[in-house]
């Protein structure tokens, strides 16, 4: 059953006390880069902090004077990825680049801001644009159909935030990296639902060959609130790599696979869950199997919740006695 206790937090107990059923941990992978959603071959952008401002789209490949990069997806998978073995269709991120000069120099790798890997956060405040008398709501994505937030006219501010959204509160992040023994440290950079920053090292990259790179989400980060759902996901925004002073400047191959999130999925069962209020309502509860959904390898095991039939507007009741 579900306990409200005086200090108005949800826990879960049963008649003879409560258990571990309570958590739920799994494995997911949430990007394998298994497929292509930038429409350029290339899967993810990077850049440096040497480049030019430039107008346009994104460009894959480019140099200057300062440095040059180059990234795409390629065939292959780290060979201990057992569930890739014989999988035709997978795909590594490939990345290349180089520095003129030695120093602290910075490459980010992040994914497009396409529809895929838009998040679309509505906070709790309003700001001047909010207010203005000719407020118009807005949509965070490319195809409205995905906004939860451009179909009403309360005013409301919006955060559109590029980055993989990760299911469930996280405890750890692991990423597979191919390194070639270049001296640069690895960081990941997460956003939680506040609109904080949290940035973690994975460590140096000063290795050869594949291995996987872990960080551990401190408890403290914010993850849930007491309503329901409970989870309030956080988002990957980016990898960083940086070099110091006393990396060499040869040209860096480093390879990238399998982002990954060890999370409790578990998310309260209580009676009347099944009500929804309206679609908005029945959609906001699935929101947590559709993200294990888009990202799992077996996706027709999460079968989220059929709105389709959710109560729609007001209107007179006929089967009144």
């Amino acid at each position: 059953s579900l306990l409200m206790t005086g200090s108005t937090e949800a826990v879960i107990e049963t008649a003879i006390g409560s258990d571990v059923t309570s958590s739920e941990m799994r494995a997911i992978t949430v990007e394998s880069f298994d497929r292509d959603y930038s429409g350029g071959g290339y899967g993810w952008e990077v850049l440096t902090d040497k480049d030019t401002r430039t107008q346009g789209a994104y460009q894959p490949a480019t140099s200057n004077l300062q440095a040059e990069r180059e990234v795409k997806l390629m065939k292959g998978t780290p060979a201990d990825v057992r569930e890739n073995i014989g999988y035709d269709g997978a795909n590594v991120l490939g990345v290349k680049f180089a520095f003129t000069f030695t120093g602290y120099n910075v490459v980010t790798i992040r994914p497009p801001a396409v529809d895929q890997y838009m998040v679309e956060r509505p906070r709790p405040y309003l700001n001047e644009l909010a207010l203005a008398e000719n407020y118009k709501a807005r949509s965070c994505y490319q195809n409205p159909a995905l906004s939860n937030s451009s179909t009403t006219q309360r005013a409301q501010m919006v955060d559109c935030i590029v980055g993989v959204n990760l299911p469930g509160q996280v405890s750890k992040i692991s990423v597979w990296v191919m390194g070639r023994g270049n001296e640069y440290d690895l960081e990941g950079w997460v956003e939680d639902w506040k609109g904080d920053t949290h940035i973690y090292k994975f460590g140096s990259v000063n290795f050869v060959g594949w291995r996987p790179m872990t960080i551990e989400i401190p408890k403290g980060v914010p993850q849930d609130v007491s309503s329901y759902p409970q989870i309030k996901t956080l988002v990957f925004r980016q990898f960083k790599l940086r070099s110091n002073p006393r990396t060499s400047l040869e040209t860096v191959y480093i390879f990238f696979d399998e982002l990954r999130v060890l999370s409790n999925i578990f998310e309260v069962n209580f009676d009347g869950n099944q009500l929804d209020f309206d679609k908005a309502d029945c959609e906001q509860k699935n929101r947590l199997i559709k993200l294990i959904q888009q990202s799992a390898r077996r996706p027709e095991l999460y079968q989220p919740k059929d709105c389709s039939n959710a109560p729609g507007p007001a209107a007179p009741m006929t089967n009144q006695q």
